[in-house]
């Protein structure tokens, strides 16, 4: 129980959020509001990440470095590009641009952290303006990358990105290929509530099983 050092004066993260709040200490509201944030963008959940995150950059500490900042301007990210072709306002792309060019500015300084990072942003961008070629191109470019730099998070992201986008364009049966390779990749992180969800949100269960039936299929064929 990580609350139990409050001795019962604080036991949940409401009230945790709620004596920060009173007490003015604007470094723990923002630390509440971004772990909310990371917790909704690896759960697909964006509208609550995003809202999480307006919150937290909303402090004038959030302008301090931190450890956190990379990911956090990398993910919302994603998470605009994702709401963008959700439907939720061209504002979105706007925003998805913004952090892209930011996560531009890191890898000119640090490739091996950024690069795989920066691509899967032009990847959800060109997704974005329906570049379809250059789309499949940087999320399968983002995905080695990811793989040769031993992040093995990021590459189940890329393939899980890659494969919304191909969902959305209905090449369905890669579309599922993506998606189990995302699951793979996060089982393999230890992820198991990230991986469980994915495995339910898309049915991958037969998705695997038909994946299977084509390619035996396929073998006899030949």
């Amino acid at each position: 129980n990580p609350y139990a050092i409050f001795n019962g004066k604080i036991c949940n993260k409401q009230t945790l959020l709620a004596d920060a709040q009173s007490k003015m200490n604007f470094q723990i509201v923002e630390a509440v509001h971004l772990q909310k944030f990371f917790v909704s963008f690896w759960m697909g959940e964006y509208g609550e990440a995003v809202e999480a995150s307006d919150s937290a950059m909303s402090f004038p500490c959030s302008k301090m470095p931190k450890v956190e900042l990379p990911h956090h301007i990398f993910y919302r990210g994603i998470a605009a590009f994702q709401l963008y072709r959700e439907g939720k306002g061209e504002n979105w792309l706007k925003i998805g641009d913004e952090m892209h060019e930011q996560v531009e500015i890191w890898a000119n300084n640090s490739k091996p952290i950024f690069e795989n990072k920066l691509i899967l942003l032009k990847a959800e961008q060109f997704a974005s303006t329906c570049d379809v070629a250059a789309a499949k191109e940087s999320y399968e470019l983002s995905i080695k990358v990811a793989r040769d730099n031993g992040y093995i998070h990021e590459q189940g992201l890329a393939y899980e990105c890659m494969g919304k986008y191909l969902m959305s364009i209905v090449e369905i049966s890669e579309s599922e290929r993506c998606f189990l390779y995302a699951h793979k990749c996060y089982t393999q992180w230890g992820a198991m509530a990230k991986a469980s969800k994915l495995w339910k949100d898309w049915n991958l269960g037969l998705s695997k099983g038909r994946i299977e039936h084509s390619t035996i299929k396929h073998q006899r064929d030949e």
